[in-house]
């Protein structure tokens, strides 16, 4: 009787779920395609876009790449990925006249 008490106990916490992937790779695309619209050159010569290394591939043989801002969480926290942020280009961003 006491263990079923304890999970009782147990599953009435409340716990917060990770994010399903498909939403958190929306989450991530949002940041990369608001990436590329900040950036002309990017925009003009993208590519292609890859969730799986966080990279954006534009002209020739540019790449720029992203990286998860992680963040100190508490003991068993539990919830979605720490969102992603820009880390470096192989190519300037910018056209220069």
């Amino acid at each position: 009787m006491k263990s079923f008490t304890a999970l009782l106990f147990l599953l009435a916490l409340p716990a917060q779920a990770a994010l399903p992937p498909q939403y958190q790779n929306r989450r991530d695309l949002d940041v990369m395609l608001a990436f590329i619209q900040q950036h002309p050159r990017v925009e003009a010569g993208l590519n292609g876009i890859d969730l799986d290394t966080y990279s954006v591939r534009y002209e020739r043989e540019c790449i720029a790449t992203f990286e998860r801002d992680v963040q100190p969480k508490p003991p068993g926290w539990v919830g979605p990925l720490d969102p992603i942020v820009f880390k470096s280009s192989s190519c300037d961003l910018d056209y220069r006249p």
